[in-house]
């Protein structure tokens, strides 16, 4: 039984990002307070209060700095709610997309009508427990000193720019487009524009890593609603509807024990939300790419057949803006509006939504009907991302 067109989304909600905390003595919030502000969002743009989501479902996307185990059940607390499915989000960054199809599924299967998908982390201000170090970093990666995603992507940048050929002038173009809609996007953290040469001069935090291909951390929170396509006919905004949806986990693009770090799993994620939807390239005129680092944002768009691989061509004659012939990280990225840990990843879901809705202010794209999403998430080393999901949104069911 397919997922396509049964189910919509009704709801966003997206709290102010900040660094609160970075400074001894400023007032600062915690991850619960961001969770219920993002939550009364959302259920103020869809039209509903707390009593709608008794023996509904919950989502709650697990963070990086939480070890709790029951964090779905913590969250139903926080916001005083009694869910009746509860869902755990524990991809990281895919968390998001992938959400969108598990409630999607228990929608569709009838186990609820209404599911809150919710995340929210204040690294800044909160420093809690971390989840014990994986043995393969701590015995095979650190002693040699792999510290962490930007030495790991600095890997696959420096792979992707010998077999492709790619410049500084190709990355810092996504890098200045992304800035651009920042300083459109009042959400932005980061709105101030920059040019290629800005992009160049930025200092290098693990080469060929510069500082404006990376994410900023940030504290926040973040939520959308879905509920059948039925009942979101009634709801105060206009639906949008999935209408294809995939997911990978722990794929390998050659031998698992040498994998190409170049090719990910959104490959097949893409290509199931693509057959699924029924929506040809040509119609998507958005996409809103998971962008930790501004190379994966790249090798998405390959991965997802906008272009062929390491099409040099196609990244210096594509005008990426959101007026241009295919726009990419239309609010900003989360390189722009920052990353609350695993948070972040929902941002490409609530800035398709808009889209999609109309939404979009001074950086709406015109006649848009299709967008797309994706979520990456665990940088491993030596392979390709460990979890990866991608979905098609659309206007119509």
């Amino acid at each position: 039984m397919s997922i396509r067109g049964k189910t919509a989304v009704v709801g966003i909600g997206e709290t102010p990002t900040d660094r609160l905390g970075s400074k001894p003595g400023e007032p600062k919030k915690s991850t619960a307070e961001y969770l219920a502000w993002a939550a009364r969002l959302a259920m103020e743009d869809a039209g509903l209060t707390k009593k709608d989501f008794d023996g509904q479902g919950l989502a709650a996307i697990y963070t990086t700095n939480h070890s709790q185990p029951f964090w779905p059940e913590e969250v139903a607390a926080i916001l005083g709610i009694t869910p009746g499915v509860s869902l755990a989000g524990g991809n990281g960054g895919a968390s998001s997309v992938s959400l969108l199809g598990h409630a999607a599924a228990a929608i569709t299967a009838g186990l609820c009508d209404l599911v809150l998908v919710i995340a929210a982390a204040a690294p800044f201000s909160e420093h809690g427990g971390h989840r014990g170090t994986p043995a393969d970093t701590r015995d095979y990666e650190m002693p040699f000193g792999v510290m962490g995603p930007n030495c790991k992507i600095s890997f696959v940048m420096s792979r992707y720019m010998h077999e492709s050929g790619m410049t500084e002038e190709h990355f810092g173009k996504i890098a200045v487009t992304g800035r651009y809609h920042a300083s459109l996007n009042p959400n932005a953290y980061l709105r101030k524009p920059i040019t290629i040469e800005d992009y160049k001069k930025s200092r290098l935090i693990s080469d060929p890593i510069r500082l404006f291909d990376c994410v900023m951390p940030a504290n926040g929170g973040k939520a959308y609603i879905m509920t059948s396509a039925e009942r979101a006919k009634s709801m105060r905004k206009p639906p949008v509807y999935l209408l294809g949806w995939g997911e990978c986990n722990n794929a390998s693009h050659g031998p698992r024990y040498r994998a190409n770090p170049l090719i990910t799993g959104i490959t097949q994620a893409g290509k199931r939300a693509f057959e699924m939807s029924g929506v040809a390239h040509k119609d998507i005129r958005c996409l809103n790419l998971y962008d930790d680092y501004i190379p994966i944002v790249m090798i998405q768009i390959e991965d997802l057949g906008f272009c062929g691989r390491n099409d040099k061509a196609f990244f210096e004659k594509t005008d990426f803006t959101f007026k241009g012939d295919l726009p990419i990280q239309t609010s900003g990225g989360m390189i722009n509006c920052g990353q609350p840990s695993t948070t972040g990843g929902m941002l490409h879901v609530l800035e398709t939504v808009r889209q999609i809705r109309g939404e979009g202010g001074d950086r709406q794209v015109p006649n848009i009907k299709f967008g797309i999403s994706t979520g990456v998430g665990a940088v491993n080393y030596g392979k390709n991302f460990g979890c990866t999901a991608a979905a098609i949104l659309g206007s119509e069911a």
